[in-house]
């Protein structure tokens, strides 16, 4: 939870329901949003205030300051004021724009309508209007105005099911229940006017997994806790409306997976027999289906198995479809596979669970639910069916599964082993089914010790764990089931492309950690084959510290670690780090819990954190806040030398994506705000290779070549000026025209630069996909760096002294053609600036490397515009209109004319580039770099056009990995037997609602297109591997 700033700083919180004037006297923030900068007063002194904390404007405002006093300065002040107004002028345009975006933003936001109870009835607000304290309701599909405290709902025991994907990425649904008290008090507009409950809590913080309050109504205390609370960002899912009671106000600061198994046949198996049968899902291995048709009774037992033991939830719609809820998609899939071979789930109560085998409606009786966590990595299911007979039905880990089988499974064990090998180098993740008969006496005595155990205060859990691992033995295996993370299209190509590249790549994700572990094997940034995989899951900081310690040991020895982790946190003992990663040797992942994570970015650990993180090749921070997210973003980003780059989908990568040098914004289905807030957006992970190799790279390779071409040609104008003070005894006199000084940056030499800084590259596209290596110049700073600027300064003074004293020595006691002295002032300055301008014209075209049309019209468009300017200035027309502006009147047509100040013109233009075109064929012959090898290749293939060599296509390949990985969560057991989440009667889903139940929780998981999701409103077709 977050708010606005507030004038104090807030120990507490008290808010009395249906009392604004009580809860007024606090002054807590309204609820309006406020993002832009600007406003029509302030625009203007801001603005110019941002602006001249720029170090080139303060310069030139100075600069332009001096001008302004004669005795300084024998420059005009309009030879700055111009380009100086230019800049500032595009640059304020550019800011009120964006800022003119944000104002509508916010305006969309904050006018919103919520229905707020007021004088006992629902009256229409808009958010912007919401107050702490005010009665809020919503209806399913609608966001959450402001944290709330739920009251009441449309569904039993005041539950109500969220989405949060705007704050922690998840799109799997969540549970939040009002307190007993209160959700008796419905939708009964007078009970609820009548509230008056004080809610006393902690102050607005980030913690978005806790809450801890106390309501005071009825002379009664009721504990608070964050199962209680909806947040701002939320949206309502499967709930027809709940009313809340607003505690925070405030702002809110801060493609989709799809799964699918690998098909061998091209032809799927027809299940139109079946008139239940989900039509979008497919299989492709028909000797299930013929088992099904012969009555094989271990076939039968194993659909039956995917049809008892889940969590999903079912009811129709509006059309009489069966419509499934699901918390994970692969049980979701799961149990599709089994209604689609006639087995089809039908409905459940908290004792029973009815099922249609092949036509034939059947309740079994519920007796007990074993519940999954990440522990016991399975769930069970005892029911008796009407036969009487007890069985246990159980799914889970195949790892710790097998352990639970009866020694008489031995064969089956075996060649179930070999089968899902196969699938592990598929890159499949599997479950184990299994089920066990149980005698009724000894059911009744376990189901006796478990009702005990669940009584107990102390070591409650442990007795229950010990319980489920009694009767979950001697299991009888029936086989197992393989799901695939189908990844988008060129995922695996694109993190293989960027590894090569030398850039790492940090998993920042509010998935738990088995969720991450998968997809960081999926896309191969985990793989078998690594040396060490190092798991931070400390709950305090010495535990953090200590972990860190001895992983730190691990990969590089004794020495290398702290002994006490008290290290002081500076940039150059992190740069003296840096070395040593060069001498790690072998491949080492990283894991870490947000839990610990908040642990070890404390002062003391970090730097152990991100000296440990920095050594190895994958690190993966799950379960992280998105504050968290940012945080991790501004460690890399402020102690190491490095550019950081974020991408995500979410709302909630919005802090990470503003924190980053480089903001991506992927736009799928989690909204736009990540777009939003990002520099660049696509739709798709892959497109993330050409934005960095292609035309990363091409940018940084441009703006090298920009800066190199501006320092020299402006070393080159300037240093004349001092040339020209040796012979004019530093008397401030210019040694060109004042207008030619005014012209030179923004007129005569801005477009063919600007050509260049857009059109120019070295290497094709394609081959900078095919060398990844080619971006590794950019890392190094290769293109630019002090060497570069000093060898650019030197060739512009030589190229300065080329252009002061070649005319000064031609025009030595030199007459003209028509026997006058062309040594005068005037005559010398136009020679010299038509040499600066043909000079720096044909440097720029022998720098660029990708010609167009464009290029050639700038770069020979710029020279014809200097001479048409020139001639127009020195005209008499010209003269005559402004005297004291224009001085030098005829002196281009009478230079100009004349053949030895154009040979005077030819030979400094010879001179000053016929060195460069020297060193730049030996150097290019001599020591050619990977881009010259690969240019001239490429002009090769132009003539030859021999088949274009491509790297070979990874394949994943990984150990087996559990079906629970993906948005199961620990609580589903207890609450489908408690029957809280069951409904009195099945109303009909509203349009559209279908399609969030299945989505994946963050950006990373938007490498996996999961097409077993179980909805018919999707269009992909839906295959499992059983």
């Amino acid at each position: 939870m977050f708010c606005s700033k507030k004038k104090s700083l807030e120990v507490e919180r008290i808010v009395k329901a249906n009392d604004r004037e009580y809860n007024e006297k606090f002054q807590y923030a309204d609820n309006r949003i406020h993002t832009s900068k600007y406003n029509i007063l302030t625009f203007l002194p801001i603005n110019l205030f941002e602006q001249f904390q720029r170090v080139a404007n303060a310069y030139f405002l100075f600069l332009l300051i001096l001008q302004l006093i004669p005795e300084i300065s024998s420059l005009t002040w309009f030879t700055t004021i111009v380009p100086l107004v230019l800049v500032i002028t595009m640059t304020a345009v550019k800011d009120a724009t964006d800022d003119y975006f944000r104002h509508k933003s916010d305006n969309q936001v904050n006018n919103r309508l919520s229905e707020v109870l007021i004088d006992s009835k629902l009256q229409n607000e808009k958010w912007m209007n919401v107050k702490v304290g005010d009665i809020v309701k919503l209806e399913n599909n609608q966001f959450v105005a402001a944290d709330l405290l739920l009251l009441s709902s449309s569904e039993p025991h005041g539950l109500c099911y969220i989405e949060t994907a705007e704050l922690d990425g998840e799109t799997n649904l969540k549970v939040r229940h009002a307190l007993s008290v209160t959700s008796e008090l419905g939708a009964d507009f007078s009970r609820l006017a009548k509230f008056d409950g004080i809610v006393v809590c902690e102050a607005p913080n980030n913690k978005l997994d806790k809450f801890a309050g106390v309501l005071s109504w009825k002379d009664s205390k009721h504990c608070l806790n964050n199962e209680n609370i909806i947040l701002r960002g939320c949206i309502l899912r499967n709930t027809s409306w709940c009313f809340g009671m607003v505690i925070f106000a405030g702002e809110v600061h801060d493609d989709v997976g799809q799964k699918t198994d690998i098909t061998k046949k091209n032809e799927p198996v027809d299940f139109s027999v079946n008139p239940q049968a989900d039509t979008t899902f497919r299989f492709f291995d028909h000797h299930l289906m013929e088992s099904v048709k012969l009555g094989d009774s271990k076939v039968y037992e194993f659909l039956r198995l995917l049809a008892l033991c889940h969590t999903v939830m079912s009811e129709e719609n509006s059309a009489g479809q069966l419509i499934y809820q699901v918390q994970s998609p692969d049980e979701g899939a799961l149990v599709t596979a089994a209604r689609n071979f006639g087995f089809i789930f039908k409905s459940r109560t908290p004792e029973t669970i009815t099922v249609e085998e092949l036509g034939t409606l059947v309740t079994y009786q519920l007796l007990a639910f074993l519940d999954f966590n990440n522990i016991r990595k399975r769930m069970s299911v005892i029911v008796r069916n009407p036969e009487g007979q007890i069985k246990l039905y159980s799914k889970g880990a195949d790892t710790i599964l097998f352990e639970k089988l009866h020694p008489s499974n031995e064969d089956l064990l075996t060649l179930t082993t070999n089968h899902l090998s196969e699938f592990a180098g598929e890159g499949l993740r599997t479950l184990a089914i299994a089920y066990r008969d149980l005698d009724d006496k000894y059911f009744k005595e376990w189901h006796k010790m478990l009702e005990d155990a669940s009584a107990l205060m102390d070591e409650r859990d442990e007795r229950i764990a010990g319980l489920y691992e009694e009767i979950e033995r001697d299991l009888m295996l029936l086989g197992a089931t393989a799901v695939e993370d189908k990844l988008q299209e060129g995922v695996i190509e694109t993190i293989a492309s960027l590894s090569l590249a030398n850039i790492k790549i940090w998993v920042l994700t509010g998935d738990k950690q088995e969720t991450a572990i998968n997809i960081g094997y999926a896309c191969n940034m985990l793989t078998d084959d690594m040396n060490d995989v190092f798991i931070i899951a400390g709950n305090t900081a010495v535990e953090v510290r200590e972990e860190l310690r001895k992983a730190k040991e691990n990969l590089f020895g004794q020495n290398r670690s702290s002994s006490n982790g008290h290290v002081v946190f500076e940039k150059q003992q992190l740069e003296l780090d840096s070395v040593v990663e060069e001498t790690i040797t072998g491949d080492y992942a990283l894991i870490i819990n947000g839990h610990s994570l908040a642990h070890a970015l404390e002062s003391d650990v970090k730097n152990d954190l991100l000296e440990l993180a920095c050594m190895c090749k994958t690190v993966v921070c799950c379960r992280v806040t998105p504050l968290q997210k940012a945080q991790v973003v501004e460690l890399v980003k402020n102690y190491r030398n490095a550019v950081t780059l974020a991408i995500g989908d979410g709302a909630n990568d919005v802090s990470m994506i503003k924190s980053a040098h480089i903001g991506i914004g992927i736009s799928g289905q989690e909204g736009l705000q990540a777009v939003l807030a990002s520099d660049y957006s696509f739709a798709q992970f892959r497109y993330l290779q050409r934005l960095l190799l292609v035309h990363g790279r091409w940018s940084y390779f441009r703006m090298c070549k920009f800066l190199c071409y501006f320092f020299y040609k402006n070393f080159a104008f300037t240093l004349v000026h001092f040339w020209f003070g040796f012979f004019c005894g530093f008397s401030a006199q210019t040694v060109y025209d004042q207008w030619f000084i005014t012209l030179f940056n923004i007129v005569y030499t801005s477009l063919p630069v600007l050509a260049m800084g857009i059109f120019d590259q070295d290497v094709s596209d394609q081959n900078s996909m095919d060398y990844p290596q080619l971006y590794g110049p950019g890392q190094l700073n290769l293109l630019f760096n002090k060497r570069k600027f000093f060898i650019c300064m030197a060739h512009g003074i030589y190229t300065s002294l080329a252009l002061f004293f070649i005319p000064y020595g031609a025009f030595y006691n030199v007459a003209g053609e028509d026997g006058q002295h062309i040594a005068d002032y005037q005559s010398f300055a136009v020679t010299m600036a038509t040499s600066l301008v043909i000079v720096v014209s044909v440097q720029i075209a022998l720098d660029t490397s990708y010609w167009t049309v464009i290029n050639h019209v700038f770069i020979w468009g710029s020279v014809a515009t200097y001479f048409s300017i020139l001639f127009t200035m020195h005209s008499n027309g010209i003269f005559g209109i402004f005297p004291n502006q224009f001085p030098f009147v005829g002196n281009a047509r009478h230079s100009l004319t004349q053949k030895c100040i154009w040979l005077v013109i030819l030979l400094t233009t010879v001179a000053s580039v016929v060195p460069v075109v020297v060193v730049r064929f030996l150097k290019m012959d001599l020591c050619p770099t990977l881009s010259d090898q690969i240019r001239q290749r490429q002009k090769a293939q132009k003539k030859t056009r021999p088949l274009r060599s491509r790297r070979p296509q990874t394949r994943r390949s990984s150990s087996r990995r559990s079906g629970y990985a993906f948005a199961h969560q620990e609580g589903y057991g207890e609450l489908i037997t408690s029957g809280k989440n069951m409904r009195a009667k099945n109303p009909p889903l509203t349009s559209g609602l279908e399609k969030t139940l299945y989505n994946s929780t963050s950006w990373i998981e938007n490498f996996c297109k999961k097409t077993t999701d179980t909805v018919s409103s999707f269009s992909q077709d839906k295959t499992v591997k059983l």
